[in-house]
């Protein structure tokens, strides 16, 4: 049954809030106590749509994953490659290109990093990977595209560009991390998709560099 609109906007407020706190704070250190402070709501109200802070944190993923999707959506739509390789090429261009990382981000992601957080955000890595397979089939059709293992080339691209590149993961200097770029690139290069770009590899580092993340 849908919420009601006043039930809706409860629900919103409150994953608003937690996701708030979840990033100032840290998952760990936020209660179900500070979200409640903060919202100056009853535990009831909160209890009606959530049984736990961890059902708090997965709606916040869902709805994140969510709004990326959109996004991504959009992107392929709009795309006008004539292979299924251009396609993905201009597709993570555009959204690579969309990052806007600042210092305030920078602490926000230091605090996020705890456990149950850093996991929620791995979990959703293959539906991202399931997402974006269309355009890997696509290349495959038109031989843009080589490769027998189709999800676990995008699963393994996810992985290793959500999490091993981040510097906020594992704190490098640009240098280290242009080199893990470089690398990433070389290995989807050898796996049949190069679709990874100089630029792309460039812009990915420089958005890193203006918000601050090397040391």
């Amino acid at each position: 049954m849908a919420r009601s609109e006043k039930a809706e906007q409860t629900y919103q407020k409150i994953l608003t809030v937690a996701s708030k706190l979840f990033h100032e704070q840290g998952y760990e250190k936020t209660s179900i106590q500070d979200i409640l402070n903060e919202l100056k709501m009853s535990k009831g109200a909160v209890y009606h749509h959530f049984k736990s802070k961890k059902e708090i944190l997965d709606a916040i993923e869902e709805q994140t994953y969510q709004e990326n999707m959109r996004f991504l959506r959009k992107l392929i739509k709009e795309s006008t490659g004539a292979t299924g390789l251009e396609k993905m090429s201009q597709v993570f261009m555009t959204y690579i290109s969309s990052y806007d990382f600042d210092i305030k981000d920078r602490e926000r992601m230091e605090a996020h990093l705890d456990p149950h957080t850093l996991v929620a955000d791995i979990k959703v890595t293959p539906k991202h990977a399931k997402f974006l397979l269309e355009l890997v089939e696509e290349g495959i059709r038109d031989g843009s595209i080589k490769t027998e293992y189709p999800l676990e080339l995008m699963e393994s691209f996810f992985v290793l560009f959500t999490v091993w590149i981040n510097p906020i993961i594992y704190p490098r200097s640009m240098e280290e991390a242009k080199k893990r770029m470089i690398l990433l690139q070389q290995i989807m290069k050898n796996m049949g998709a190069e679709f990874i770009s100089n630029e792309m590899v460039d812009i990915v580092i420089d958005a890193y560099k203006k918000g601050g993340y090397f040391d």
